[in-house]
């Protein structure tokens, strides 16, 4: 693994948490979805989210020109506006400020944007809207969205860029979707948001003790975390002190979930990625991997590439074939084909070269 500061690898993991992002909102899932609050229609509208809730879904984007994200994320909802065109109205809301987002920015950019920005564009009152959604006293990371259902409440908020977001709102469309469940999840992370504060807060102070224990903590509460799961892995190898503590805590968190396929699948793909050889673990990656392959009986594609993977990976090359095979046969679209076949090639390429070594 290429060396890098605590410091450094822990601000990475409190931003992959998705913590920036949802620091300051100031309404979440399973609330009431405030109203809109419009200065100017841009595009399309005028909305009433307490009239027009009613017959479709709305995803209330907020978004400003100077934001980076926020112009990658114009492409994607416009893809999912015209996917999704019969139950879902997407709508961008920026609230201006005369230096880097004034009105008349906004509307050259819409107007140049042009069918690339194929959805509602509005303009806040004063901050009105951007207030009641985003908790404007607290850093707030945009773009940010928030999904509202048919009886107005937030089912789920986030970036737009979250690939989980098409999913969601197709669940939603579905009757598929358990908001409940999704306040669940959100109150967990915003749990783990705090402890990865605190965690940066134990590296300021150079206290790798504090900060060890509090990433055990968050893999405790949340098994699956991977950006816990990769600062642990960063401790391990940035502090030789931790070496031993870290064979013992995998192999106890293999015990204590080897049934979650998600948790080993989690685990094996980390140990599998670490750069420097001198601190893989190779047999403890092989009893994730495996574990991964028996939850899921065999039968789910990633489980059976991690697999076959920590295979090839031990030199099992043989038997990582016959393994990647299967994830072959098992793939569920062309993408994961594609995939599931580079790595079968791969292994069958490398079974080919060894034999022609001398």
């Amino acid at each position: 693994m290429h060396r890098v500061t605590l410091l450094q690898m822990s601000l990475a993991a409190f931003f992959l948490t998705g913590a920036a992002a949802s620091a300051g909102s100031g309404v979440g899932v399973g609330d009431p979805a405030p109203e809109l609050t419009v200065k100017e229609w841009v595009r399309g509208g005028p909305v009433n989210l307490a009239k027009d809730s009613r017959n479709k879904l709305h995803l209330i984007e907020f978004w400003a020109v100077w934001c980076p994200p926020c112009k990658a994320s114009v492409p994607l909802l416009t893809e999912l506006q015209k996917r999704f065109e019969k139950d879902l109205v997407v709508v961008g809301v920026t609230d201006p400020d005369p230096y880097r987002n004034s009105p008349t920015e906004i509307r050259q950019f819409v107007k140049q944007q042009g069918t690339n920005m194929n959805y509602t564009v509005a303009i806040d009152d004063r901050g009105e809207t951007t207030g009641s959604y985003l908790n404007t006293n607290e850093p707030v990371g945009i773009p940010h969205a928030f999904l509202v259902t048919k009886d107005g409440t937030i089912a789920w908020q986030g970036s737009p860029l979250d690939p989980e977001l098409e999913r969601v709102v197709a669940d939603v469309i579905a009757g598929r979707f358990d908001v409940s469940q999704a306040k669940a999840k959100a109150k967990l992370a915003r749990e783990i948001e705090k402890r990865f504060a605190a965690i940066d807060f134990a590296f300021q102070r150079q206290n790798m003790g504090a900060a060890w224990d509090g990433v055990v903590d968050i893999l405790r509460i949340d098994p699956t975390n991977e950006a816990g799961l990769q600062l642990l892995v960063a401790l391990y190898v940035n502090e030789p002190g931790h070496a031993e503590g870290f064979r013992k805590w995998a192999v106890a968190h293999i015990r204590a979930h080897r049934s979650n396929t998600e948790t080993m699948h989690t685990l094996a793909r980390t140990l599998l990625r670490i750069d420097d050889l001198n601190f893989r673990v190779p047999d403890v990656a092989l009893q994730a991997a495996k574990a991964t392959y028996d939850a899921a009986n065999g039968k789910e594609t990633r489980a059976v590439e991690v697999y076959a993977r920590a295979l090839y990976e031990i030199g099992a090359v043989d038997r990582a074939i016959a393994v990647q095979r299967d994830a072959v046969g098992q793939a569920k679209n062309g993408a994961e084909r594609k995939t599931a076949l580079g790595a079968l090639k791969f292994y069958e390429t490398c079974k080919r070269l060894a034999a022609s070594v001398p």
